[in-house]
């Protein structure tokens, strides 16, 4: 991987660069994460498979991380919202293989991608998940309290 080419998309997109093991992490402001994906698709084509989009609650922000990778070489791309304002633009027409992806972080994680379709309706949780339980895998979800909301218990 050219840390030139890393450093060009860092500093375009106002970006920090980090390394972890294997991997090259970016963060990037939410505002900015479009940009920093133009950026990126334009500098460095050869990344093109996104393997997953993952996600995690903190407490306060929730942390979402685009993971791609060509060969043994990994770059992730993180950024973080607040869990008040889980909103954060969509870059499903940038890389398209993130459509999906960006429908399980809204079912699971309660992040809202603005301009995907998918995300208009349920992808990975029932119908019946009540619409007034919190996302599974946020920090305030009961399972219990959910499965009752559901009538399963």
């Amino acid at each position: 991987m050219s840390d030139a080419k890393l450093e060009e998309i860092a500093v375009r997109s106002e970006a920090q660069i980090t390394r972890d093991r294997k991997s090259t992490i970016l963060t990037v402001c939410p505002d900015r994460i479009r940009d920093a994906f133009r950026i990126f698709k334009q500098e460095m084509p050869d990344y093109y498979h996104l393997s997953t989009i993952s996600g995690y609650d903190d407490g306060a922000m929730i942390t979402v991380i685009y993971h791609f990778w060509k060969g043994k070489e990994f770059l992730s791309i993180k950024t973080s919202v607040p869990k008040q304002d889980s909103t954060i633009d969509s870059i499903s027409d940038i890389v398209p293989a993130a459509l999906l992806y960006e429908a399980e972080v809204k079912d699971l994680l309660g992040v809202k991608f603005e301009g995907n379709p998918v995300c208009r309706q349920k992808l990975i949780l029932p119908d019946s998940y009540p619409a007034e339980a919190p996302p599974p895998l946020r920090k305030e979800a009961d399972p219990a309290k959910i499965r009752k909301m559901m009538g399963l218990e």
